[in-house]
């Protein structure tokens, strides 16, 4: 009896040893392929830094606000938090519908009244747009699939326009008239009795195009060219181990490394299904190989999640070496990159809140392939405060107006658009690059060839191309990808 009751004491032993072997196993095999590294559930210190408050993230580009009659400003992006406050306040109880309407009616109710628009260039599904601010639930809310311009106008309490450029309709979402948009109706008056003027290309030309491209009558800057430095990892050797072994977890003793002449250096592990790559030109890439693991894609809010605990994870926006901070903005959103199921989350970055231009790729970049990330490329900058105070001499009044940039370099500029069009290059008179202006910014330009200077620039967007001009001069500076 004794012996039967041994007996089942060590089959019991047994059973429970192979459960736990088992769900280590399976912890294991989660901690190498997911994005989790072993030594933080261990208890050992690991270096992560703070992760970007999506609400912060995921801001409009602009702010247009338009007076009526033609009269126009471009704001800072921090009313679009007074909008979607009385946005959320509007929604509340469920009642609000939403109407497809036409081109023609969404410019005749918006175009010609005051109002206050936000525009975002990147993608930025209406769904997440209102699960981040608890918008309450919109009937037909489903046709909208993203927001490129979420507009209030002053005569209409009771609607807020969207228009939807990927799909290119038109929408008003209908509800009842209060005082939720007072606070905005303020910010529209306030704008009004101190503003730089701004007007369409269409009123500069006298109406002989149709481009409602906002252009400043004038304008001041006191942005001046600014000494800078990319990273050195082969300064920092010991920063960027601590960087690179975040990426395998305890599996770095196994991992291959390989350095060529230049510096750059190949770390592998298991056959290549995990690289990263530490180049002589301070860009940092990771890549983990697809396997046959079917994983459901993440939702837009939930991909952008992981990558933003990615980038925490490994580095953040903080430069190795230090230098000023860098604040993060969403340059672009690309679904399903290369064919796989999934979101790239395209970064740039500003310096005192002026943006940075790159024309030689992106800050920094995430792929969140399924539900884990599959890409990760960094190349980040030092810029010092002192310098940036050392190089302002004040505000001056700058080069316009961006007709005669275009006008002044019309060749280069046709030569260059056919990377992105069928047209022939003698095709495009100067009216017709006029028609492709969508939009003009003022930053700074890290230009190719130009390694330790940033340059002040205008920043004209032609067809998907970004041109570089000269801020005190406009001459022609360069040209990159948007």
């Amino acid at each position: 009896m004794d012996i039967s009751k041994g007996s089942r004491l060590i089959e019991n032993i047994k059973s429970a040893l192979l459960v736990v072997l088992f769900l280590l196993t399976i912890l294991l095999l989660y901690l190498f392929w997911g994005d989790t590294p072993l030594r933080g559930l261990m208890g050992e210190e690991q270096p992560r830094y703070a992760a970007i408050d999506p609400i912060e993230i995921f801001q409009p580009d602009r702010i247009e606000i338009s007076f009526g009659g033609g009269d126009y400003t471009v704001a800072g992006t921090h009313h679009f938090a007074a909008i979607m406050e009385g946005f959320s306040a509007f929604s509340e109880g469920g009642n609000l519908l939403v109407e497809e309407i036409t081109q023609e009616r969404y410019e005749l109710e918006v175009l010609m009244r005051p109002s206050i628009k936000a525009v975002f260039e990147y993608y930025l599904p209406f769904s997440a747009l209102r699960e981040l601010y608890g918008i309450d639930r919109i009937h037909g809310a489903d046709a909208i699939d993203a927001v490129s311009e979420l507009v209030y106008v002053a005569d209409f309490d009771h609607l807020l326009f969207v228009y939807d450029r990927n799909s290119d309709k038109h929408f008003r979402i209908v509800g009842r008239s209060n005082n939720d948009f007072e606070p905005v109706r303020q910010i529209i008056q306030d704008a009004q009795r101190n503003h730089v003027p701004y007007h369409t290309l269409e009123n500069f030309m006298g109406g002989t195009i149709h481009n409602r491209t906002l252009i400043p009558v004038s304008f001041e800057s006191n942005l001046y060219d600014i000494p800078f430095s990319r990273e050195d990892f082969s300064r920092h050797p010991d920063r960027v181990t601590d960087i690179v072994r975040s990426f395998f977890s305890d599996h770095f003793d196994f991992v291959r490394q390989i350095a060529d002449e230049n510096g750059t250096v190949i770390y592998m592990y298991g056959f290549g299904r995990i690289v990263v790559v530490a180049h002589n030109n301070g860009i940092l890439e990771f890549r983990r190989e697809l396997d046959d693991r079917s994983a459901a894609p993440l939702t837009y809010l939930e991909a952008f999640e992981r990558a933003n605990s990615f980038i925490a994870m490994h580095g953040g926006f903080s430069a190795i070496g230090g230098g000023m901070p860098l604040t993060p903005y969403i340059r672009e959103v690309v679904v399903d990159p290369d064919g796989n199921r999934g979101f790239r989350f395209v970064f740039g970055i500003q310096i005192a809140g002026s943006r940075v231009y790159d024309q030689g790729g992106h800050p920094m970049v995430v792929d969140v392939i399924g539900d884990r990330v599959t890409y990760f490329q960094r190349q980040l900058i030092h810029v010092n405060s002192n310098d940036i105070r050392q190089a302002d001499q004040g505000y001056r009044q700058v080069f316009l107006p961006v007709i005669n940039m275009i006008a002044a370099n019309t060749e280069p500029i046709q030569a260059a658009l056919p990377e992105t069009q069928e047209a022939d290059a003698e095709e495009l008179s100067f009216e017709a690059i006029l028609e492709k202006v969508t939009r003009l910014d003022v930053g700074y330009v890290k230009r190719d060839g130009h390694e330790d200077t940033l340059s002040a620039a205008w920043i004209v967007t032609i067809d998907g191309l970004e041109f570089y001009f000269g801020l005190d001069d406009g001459a022609l500076l360069g040209h990159g990808l948007q």
